[in-house]
């Protein structure tokens, strides 16, 4: 195997423009173990993207904030800026695996990874982030709900990278759940973020659902949403859930529970937050 370590981006573009099968590593918390199950899978050009400083940290400007791709979870975990402004993601991040797992495990790995229980999506799709993707022909901007096209697909060339996550800022609220089969270390069986900002208790000014576990990918619950907007009574509303998901029967959970306990826990959420 080949090894890699580019501490620029530059020179990142130089080693696309002459390899062409390589494999980026960065936190390695899936892949590690991947290629442990199954040598074959092991590349054989390895390029390890962690000195690149460009790619790293958070930063504040007046219009979004920009998340370097190498941002870990224990840094969304640690930031007082991600709890003001996006308490979703952060709260996701709170959730996330273990402490040593956290400090390795970044964002642009967490989304590339493609898992529809991925626990920072939901959080992302609801506050509309934005992937910021380089490579030898240069920078484009992709939606997450576009860049994520089915369980482990992404919109992404071989030799592109993600370069950083772009939040828009906004005045909404948000929140995240997750139920695990466990308090700790446990894959999501469901989970969900909502974004908001109401009007008055009950009267929404903006409404976002985004559910995890229960799709190829994460979903909008739109209808929900849309009904709850029309003045449908929350009651009725839940039922319309069931034409957003396809959830499947797997190790963690059946498809029927995860229908059903996803309904459960926005009705009660819902009634208990923004309803009382």
């Amino acid at each position: 195997m080949k090894y890699f370590a580019p501490k620029s981006l530059e020179e990142l573009k130089d080693l696309f423009l002459s390899n062409h099968d390589l494999n980026i590593l960065a936190g390695g918390t899936d892949v590690l173990p991947r290629w442990q199950d199954n040598p074959s899978l092991k590349p054989n050009v390895l390029v390890d993207i962690k000195k690149i400083p460009e790619l790293i940290g958070i930063k504040d400007s007046e219009t979004d904030i920009k998340i370097g791709a190498l941002t870990t979870v224990q840094d969304l975990k640690k930031s007082e800026l991600m709890k003001l402004k996006f308490s979703s993601i952060h709260e996701a991040a709170c959730q996330f695996a273990g402490v040593q797992i956290r400090h390795r495990a970044t964002i642009a790995g967490n989304i590339c990874n493609a898992s529809p229980a991925g626990d920072l999506l939901p959080g992302l799709y609801v506050h509309h982030a934005v992937i910021e993707i380089y490579g030898p022909k240069g920078e484009r901007r992709v939606p997450i709900h576009h860049f994520i096209t089915d369980v482990g697909q992404i919109a992404l060339e071989k030799d592109e990278i993600v370069t950083a996550v772009i939040l828009p800022k906004s005045t909404e609220s948000s929140l995240f759940y997750k139920l695990g089969l466990r308090q700790s270390m446990a894959i999501s069986v469901v989970n969900f973020a909502i974004a908001c900002e109401q009007e008055s208790m009950g009267t929404f000014k903006t409404l976002t659902i985004a559910a995890g576990s229960v799709a190829p990918t994460v979903v909008y619950l739109k209808s929900f949403t849309d009904a709850i907007f029309n003045g449908i009574n929350a009651d009725d509303a839940i039922q319309l859930v069931d034409d957003e998901i396809s959830p499947i029967d797997d190790i963690r959970a059946t498809a029927s529970y995860r229908s059903k306990v996803i309904k459960n826990v926005l009705m009660h959420i819902i009634k208990e937050i923004y309803v009382r």
